[in-house]
């Protein structure tokens, strides 16, 4: 499986983040736009990289994320 450099920097935030962070953490972090970092977190999910919950916080749905395995 091959990720792109846009997916490596995701799971490195991912990573540095002790594995789980807001989408939105995630987002901002990496500069993407909001619907880019959601494709790429359905994208890593369907690799099996990373799960994705819907949680709420603060009277807002937001999704988190979560990762699954380390990559190389």
């Amino acid at each position: 499986m091959r990720l792109n450099e846009d997916e490596r920097r995701f799971i490195s935030y991912l990573a540095s983040r002790g594995g789980s962070a807001y989408l939105s953490e995630i987002r901002r972090a990496l500069g993407l736009p909001h619907t880019s970092a959601w494709r790429m977190a359905k994208r890593l999910n369907e690799m099996g990289l990373v799960r994705t919950l819907k949680v709420r916080a603060g009277g807002k749905e937001l999704l988190k994320i979560l990762l699954r395995k380390r990559v190389k």
